[in-house]
C-alpha cells in the first residue's frame, strides 16, 4: 500500500512541477512579446525619422529576446520526470 501512495505522490509532484514550469514559460513568452513590441516601436520610429534601423537599442532588444528564449529552453530541459509512474507501471488487481 505504501508503494501505491509513493506512486500517487510522485505523480502529483510531477504534475505540480509541470504546471510550475509552464507558468514560468508563459511569463518568459510574455516578456518576449514585450521585447518584440519594443523592437517594433524602435523600428517604426527609426524608419519614420529616416534613421538607421539597427544599432545599440536594436541589439539590446535582440539580446533580451535571446536571453528569454534560452531561459525557456532551460526550463523545459530541467523538467524533472524522475519517479513519474506511467500507465504501463500499473496493474489491475482483483
Amino acid at each position: 500500500m505504501t508503494d501505491f501512495f509513493d506512486t500517487i505522490c510522485a505523480a502529483t509532484k510531477h504534475a505540480a512541477n509541470s504546471v510550475a514550469v509552464e507558468v514560468h514559460v508563459a511569463a518568459e513568452e510574455q516578456k518576449i512579446r514585450e521585447c518584440y513590441q519594443s523592437l517594433g516601436r524602435l523600428y517604426f520610429s527609426a524608419k519614420r525619422a529616416g534613421k538607421e534601423t539597427d544599432g545599440l537599442e536594436f541589439a539590446d532588444q535582440c539580446r533580451k529576446i535571446e536571453k528569454h528564449l534560452k531561459h525557456i529552453q532551460e526550463l523545459r530541459n530541467r523538467q524533472d520526470v524522475s519517479g513519474y509512474a506511467f500507465e504501463e507501471d500499473f496493474v489491475d488487481v482483483d
